[in-house]
């Protein structure tokens, strides 16, 4: 059910209602360019209201203004929660979110193992093996899985690593081609 109120809590994000804003009012464009002195720099000589009015977002731009109930802030009460298992065992806490590029949530990442950060592992799940419950109660993972199943299973590796072993590897292999291309030293007898 936590699962539900967790994409509901997305789905709200994407769909929020559009926060009431204020209208700019504008000259009707006449085709002609009025001779206007040169403009100053950035607030200089305007007044307040002008320059309020040139840093205003744009009317289409939509906000959240209130956090509703069924939603979660992650980087307050759903990154670095305690995750239990269905037996009530600390089986790691919650480093990441996974989204797609449509925006949903896919995976949670633990931490898993190690001591105040040292040492751990990051393994992923997918969100629906997770139910995030209340604010008074650590998150759960909803599998009888213990934390040494957790440290010995696949770790979780971000897209910015693998590229980075990429261009690590494609660096290496361009510097032995072009050790290969050196003709040795000449070496001279004596």
């Amino acid at each position: 059910m936590s699962s539900r109120i967790l994409m509901a809590t997305v789905a709200a994000l994407a769909l929020a209602a559009p926060a009431t804003a204020q209208d700019q009012v504008r000259p009707p464009d006449t085709g002609e360019e009025a001779a206007q002195p040169p403009a100053p720099m950035a607030g200089e000589g305007q007044p307040a209201e002008q320059q309020a009015a040139e840093e205003a977002a744009p009317a289409d731009m939509k906000f959240l203004e209130v956090q509703e109930e069924a939603q979660f802030l992650a980087g307050d009460e759903v990154i670095g929660q305690t995750v239990v298992n269905i037996m009530d065992e600390q089986v790691g806490t919650i480093a990441d979110l996974v989204m797609d590029q449509e925006q949903k949530l896919v995976g949670v990442v633990l931490s898993v193992g190690g001591f105040l950060g040292l040492g751990s592992k990051w393994v992923a799940v997918p969100v629906e093996q997770i139910d995030f419950t209340t604010a008074d109660q650590p998150t759960r993972l909803l599998a009888a899985v213990t934390e040494e199943q957790l440290k010995s299973a696949p770790d979780f590796t971000t897209r910015a690593t693998v590229e980075a072993e990429q261009a690590a590897e494609q660096a290496q292999q361009q510097m032995m081609e072009q050790q290969q291309q050196i003709p040795p030293p000449a070496t001279t007898a004596q």
